[in-house]
């Protein structure tokens, strides 16, 4: 589940002055961007807030991963298998010949 962005719409628009603090908050708070000088009730608050986030964008990241997996990395893997076999296959029914017995290792 991808993250939302924050809304285009400010309170400028609707007719009212907006100072830059209230602007950084507004916008969802980010690990890098945390204020330090904040008191400890909502220090936690951040913190959970951070946890939170954390875990959100290692979920994406895992489905990010998934998807890499399941488009790109396992077909490719299951094509190079495919002509591995296939060349071994037709190296053994050229040394071999028919598709009786011997070609399956089975005794004659």
């Amino acid at each position: 589940m991808p993250i939302p962005f924050p809304s285009q719409q400010s309170s400028t628009e609707k007719g009212e002055s907006q100072s830059p603090a209230s602007t950084s908050s507004s916008l969802p708070s980010y690990p890098s961007s945390v204020d330090s000088d904040s008191d400890t009730s909502s220090q936690a608050d951040t913190e959970a807030e951070i946890e939170a986030m954390i875990q959100e964008e290692w979920k994406e990241s895992l489905r990010q991963f998934e998807v890499v997996l399941s488009i790109v990395i396992m077909p490719t893997i299951g094509k190079w298998f495919g002509r591995m076999w296939s060349y071994w296959a037709w190296a053994r029914y050229q040394r071999l010949g028919a598709l009786g017995r011997p070609f399956f290792g089975l005794s004659p």
